[in-house]
């Protein structure tokens, strides 16, 4: 049985992963020039800038399993960062006992680990699906790129929904997971600062801000850029309300929040801005998990249908192949 996976990100990676691990024959596909996801890293010239994931932790067996073998693999490290909060127009210190990962050199390579001696077809834009009632067929624009006897979609709530739209009439039971979305937007900036912030955080968690949700030293982490690179989430609201800007126009806010926050002019030296249309995970959405549906030959994995975070992304993939496989 040759089975499709259509995404490359930690969840698509672990379905993958586990399925080979199976026994089953495995074909991934991604519109990315490797895998990843949103937890892709950019290279620059000094080293990776984390624009999406800026972290992950392991709060179960399996995941911190998992993340214990990629230590010893050296693909991840742990980020011994100092957290604070900015809370009511307050900085403050908010130190935690929370084991925080990293990717090394970049937040993909755990992705890339767990694909790796599976075939993956990158730089791969599938724009339409078909099923004929036993197998599904994937196109590239007119190029048919084969058929598969089991697909599984590791793709946003959004992106899903679009590529399953043809075949609603046969899938009608997956109507309820596209009622609401799932996944909201997120505006990342990283801002290379000329001289260093005379600071001793390396993450902020910003509470009820009418803006903001992160800012992260991206030099704190181990195999990112040289030089004081600071990254700047916009909440959701924001990025929503400003997600046809264009990078000129947000990268000045990003700059002008960030001395915001940290209470202290700055200067900027140079900004990489990212815009993840879907990214943030949406309050009140129904946790499956993930979704198999076996008599369409298909199934659904992804971080928004397991609560957000990259934990629960990766388990998301691992549970749906343990259903397929059976």
């Amino acid at each position: 049985m040759t089975i499709a996976i259509i995404g490359a990100g930690i969840a698509g990676a672990a379905c993958a992963h586990e399925l080979v691990r199976l026994g089953k024959q495995v074909v991934v596909f991604d519109k990315g020039r490797a895998a990843g996801g949103r937890m892709s890293s950019k290279r620059t010239a000094t080293g990776y800038l984390d624009l999406g994931a800026q972290y992950f932790t392991a709060r179960s067996q399996v995941f911190n399993q998992q993340c214990q073998q990629w230590l010893a693999d050296n693909v991840i490290a742990r980020w011994h960062g100092e957290t604070a909060r900015y809370d009511q127009g307050r900085l403050i210190a908010s130190p935690d006992n929370t084991v925080r990962y990293i990717g090394v050199p970049s937040m993909q390579a755990p992705v890339q680990r767990l694909l790796a001696g599976i075939e993956l077809q990158s730089n791969c834009r599938i724009d339409s699906i078909r099923f004929d009632g036993v197998n599904w067929q994937l196109y590239s624009g007119d190029t048919q790129l084969g058929s598969f006897q089991q697909l599984i979609l590791a793709l946003p709530q959004q992106q899903a929904a679009q590529l399953l739209a043809p075949c609603s009439a046969q899938l009608s039971l997956l109507a309820a997971l596209f009622s609401q979305p799932a996944l909201l937007p997120c505006w990342a900036v990283d801002l290379e600062l000329t001289q260093a912030a005379a600071l001793a955080f390396s993450a902020i968690f910003v509470k009820d801000d009418p803006t903001l949700s992160w800012l992260a030293r991206q030099s704190t982490k181990p195999g990112r850029a040289a030089g004081e690179h600071w990254l700047v989430h916009f909440n959701a609201a924001f990025s929503a309300q400003h997600l046809e800007a264009q990078p000129e126009q947000i990268a000045p806010l990003a700059a002008a929040e960030l001395q915001r926050i940290l209470g202290r002019a700055i200067a900027v030296k140079a900004s990489v801005c990212h815009r993840w249309r879907y990214a943030q995970q949406a309050e009140d959405v129904a946790v499956t998990g993930f979704v198999y549906q076996p008599e369409a030959a298909l199934g659904l994995c992804g971080d928004w249908l397991n609560g957000g975070r990259v934990e629960n992304a990766f388990l998301s993939g691992r549970q749906l192949a343990a259903a397929v496989a059976v």
